[in-house]
């Protein structure tokens, strides 16, 4: 099941708070994940598994078209 980025970041958010020693690491990396989405132009409601399933890294993830042409 994909997760949108507003779910990434409410994950990250319960992992970041958690007394588990690899929440943080994994809340951290969520929390990557959806910054740099938001970045490169994607809202809220985009899948973010599906974009690095694709890609197979958010870095490789390419701006938004919609995004290129609102900068």
């Amino acid at each position: 099941m994909s997760v949108n980025i507003l779910e990434a970041l409410q994950n990250a958010e319960y992992n970041l708070t958690g007394n588990i020693p690899f929440q943080k690491k994994i809340g951290l990396n969520q929390l990557h994940n959806a910054i740099v989405l938001l970045e490169k132009g994607y809202l809220l409601y985009d899948k973010v598994d599906d974009l690095i399933e694709k890609y197979h890294d958010v870095e490789n993830v390419p701006d938004k078209e919609e995004w290129k042409y609102a900068k």
